[in-house]
């Protein structure tokens, strides 16, 4: 039977063992620094582990809120430092974790801190760099005016399919903001704001000066989620039709409409006329 003096020290070796065995497991240098780039809804981690060595093999798991921790089958045993989890993921409304494992043996893996990817993700203050392409724009004529279609990147996700453009709008509603200058005074603008919920975006403008140069660009936002603006687009420009433009395009059609009515005209009036028959030719009454 152990006296108390001889649990007190059995404890206080048992103690100092695993004090020993944290400081074993500390020693061993294991420090890995994660980070989750985002760009038009796609999701790419990347981790640096500067003192694992050059051999060291890695697994990724994603995990999405009620479910449990699945492997990225894509990402299992890799030697990269580097993962698209894009295709993991697709509901930004839940929470969406990612954790690293690093494989010290056969048997052993060390499972760093889970990040988090959510709508946060997509906001300012958490990039560098914008988290969406810009979209692209065409600009076309619509009597005095004009109508300016936007067209949104596409995502990366797997409720899209891989062989297809699947643009953003078809996952979430943006909100497009389409602004027309004239090119040679960027003081006449007009700029309108829509609540795209449609694939790609239709905005009119009317009451622009004839004859001069107008130009288009547009971005997207998701105010509601406080998340990054897009770029603006590249800038399409065209020429509005001037009132000379306009009376020359009318004495064409007219002079068009002109020559065939006129030589329709000429047929019937100069088509020759049956003579009316006279008295002579008529047949006599019988008396």
């Amino acid at each position: 039977m152990e006296t108390p003096g001889t649990t007190t020290t059995t404890r206080a070796v048992v103690r100092l063992c695993a004090m020993v065995a944290l400081l074993i497991k500390g020693s061993t240098g294991l420090v890995c620094y994660t980070a989750v780039e985002t760009l038009d809804l796609g999701c790419l981690l990347r981790w640096d582990c500067p003192h694992a060595s050059p051999n060291t093999t890695y697994t990724v798991q994603t995990k999405t809120q009620g479910d449990p921790w699945q492997d990225v089958s894509w990402c299992i045993w890799i030697s990269s430092q580097s993962c698209d989890v894009s295709q993991a993921f697709s509901n930004f409304e839940l929470y969406n974790m990612i954790r690293l494992g690093v494989h010290l043996s056969p048997s052993s893996t060390v499972w760093i801190e889970p990040r988090k990817f959510d709508y946060s993700d997509f906001s300012h203050c958490s990039l560098p760099t914008p988290a969406f392409s810009p979209p692209s724009v065409s600009v076309s004529l619509k009597d005095d005016g004009l109508l300016v279609k936007v067209q949104f990147p596409c995502a990366a996700n797997r409720r899209c399919s891989v062989e297809r453009c699947c643009p953003i709008s078809e996952l979430i509603d943006p909100w497009t903001t389409v602004t027309v200058y004239n090119n040679l005074n960027h003081s006449d603008y007009q700029s309108r704001t829509v609540w795209t919920q449609e694939v790609m975006s239709y905005v009119d403008f009317s009451g622009l000066a004839p004859g001069l140069n107008y130009c288009a660009v547009a971005n997207f936002s998701f105010p509601t989620f406080f998340m990054a603006a897009s770029p603006k687009s590249e800038p399409q420009c065209v020429k509005t039709v001037s009132k000379s433009g306009q009376l020359t395009v009318l004495c064409i059609g007219f002079g068009l409409t002109s020559l065939l009515l006129v030589p329709l005209l000429t047929v019937f009036l100069c088509r020759p006329r049956q003579p009316a028959p006279t008295i002579e030719n008529q047949p006599k009454t019988l008396v």
